[in-house]
């Protein structure tokens, strides 16, 4: 009788385990199903301003992404309301900055900020016109945070993510109609100076415009006084490396909806089912 008992005893133990087991091999199968994430920095920093010329582009790679920047500004149309390429200019340590077509031209039209020679003609500045930096990263990634390498008078910013269909354009829009037309206003950063400025953001995107306080993408405040002044060193973000990329907003999510991929949904609801199962047992 004794032998028996053990070996009914070592059946549900044995039987137990192998329970166990699948309980753990479904909530592996739920952390590997989940796309992994990977922090990184890109430095603005290296080249020259040999060969100036409008809408031309500079290059960064870190982390097996690259972030390709180039300048705008709204310079054209009447009044000034519609979006041109601009010049991008590099200044090592200090970053990028922004020279716009009307620092070229005179009269009324002139943006004297951005007039050659002027102390601050070479940084991204909301003084007369709105400069702004286009990040377009290879891959989606969740801008977590901005640093500048220079700053004068007042450092107050604006950052948007296209969660969009296809690819932003920028050249002939105005800056109000953005957010209407697939960009998401993230956040005005007040005050940045040169430290890590947070953006506290969730959202994913392969295109981040970042700009001088632009009252145009928060329904007209001005709460933030004076003119900002900056120039752009780094940026740190989360790479998202989920098969599908980001659509809306979310790594993963479905084109269209900017929800979690029901695969991903399923497996997460069969881990947690896992997982219960196992507690259960054990009391």
């Amino acid at each position: 009788m004794d032998c028996f008992m053990y070996l009914d005893n070592e059946f549900s133990r044995e039987k137990h385990m192998n329970k166990t087991f699948k309980h753990m091999l479904v909530a592996a199968g739920l952390m590997a199903a989940l796309p992994a994430m990977a922090a990184t920095t890109w430095t603005f920093s290296g080249g020259d301003n040999n060969n100036p010329a409008w809408g031309n582009s500079r290059s960064y790679s870190n982390g097996g992404v690259t972030v390709t920047a180039t300048a705008w500004a709204n310079t054209g149309g009447s009044g000034n309301t519609l979006i041109e390429n601009a010049y991008l200019p590099t200044y090592g340590s200090s970053g990028l900055g922004v020279i716009n077509r009307d620092g070229y031209s005179s009269g009324s039209d002139q943006d004297t900020n951005d007039v050659i020679g002027n102390s601050t003609e070479h940084s991204m500045d909301n003084d007369q016109r709105y400069d702004s930096i286009l990040l377009s990263f290879s891959e989606a990634v969740n801008l977590t945070g901005l640093r500048n390498g220079w700053t004068t008078g007042d450092s107050d910013m604006s950052v948007l993510a296209y969660i969009g269909s296809g690819t932003p354009t920028l050249a002939g829009g105005s800056y109000a109609s953005l957010v209407s037309n697939g960009w998401a206003s993230i956040s005005d950063l007040m005050n940045t100076g040169t430290s890590w400025a947070s953006t506290g953001t969730s959202v994913y995107s392969s295109h981040w415009l970042v700009g001088a306080f632009n009252p145009a993408f928060n329904g007209g405040s001005t709460g933030y006084a004076g003119n900002d002044y900056v120039k752009l060193y780094q940026a740190q973000g989360t790479i998202c490396t989920a098969s599908g990329g980001a659509s809306g907003g979310v790594c993963g999510g479905t084109p269209g909806t900017g929800v979690p991929e029901p695969g991903s949904l399923a497996l997460a609801g069969l881990g947690l089912l896992g997982v219960i199962g196992l507690r259960r047992r054990r009391k």
